[in-house]
């Protein structure tokens, strides 16, 4: 049975820290949330300098995969695209819930 994301996507204060991370040092949240996720952080970060969408996309479909939370790609698309940053914020704080965070 598929779950849901354990905090929404405009609901980017619900952990103040990850936010302010996102907001102030966009790379560094990429970095630590592609680390966290077992890929290469310096990578991501590279990609997400030229292209801030796609490392959000990339990592929050891999965050959906590992922990099995709905959705589809399409809609992964959309919110990474219109949405970056709180795509980030809202993956990072999944990884911290669910345990797998360095940090």
């Amino acid at each position: 049975m598929a779950s849901e994301w354990k905090q929404g996507l405009c609901n980017c204060f619900g952990d103040c820290g990850i936010c302010c991370c996102g907001l102030c040092c966009s790379p560094c949240l990429t970095y630590g949330t592609a680390n966290d996720l077992g890929k290469s952080g310096l990578l991501y970060c590279l990609l997400g300098c030229i292209m801030p969408c796609i490392p959000a996309l990339l990592l929050r479909q891999e965050a959906r995969e590992r922990y099995n939370i709905e959705g589809e790609t399409m809609e992964d698309v959309g919110t990474a695209f219109c949405c970056t940053a709180c795509v980030q914020c809202q993956t990072a704080v999944e990884i911290k819930e669910r345990g797998d965070s360095s940090k």
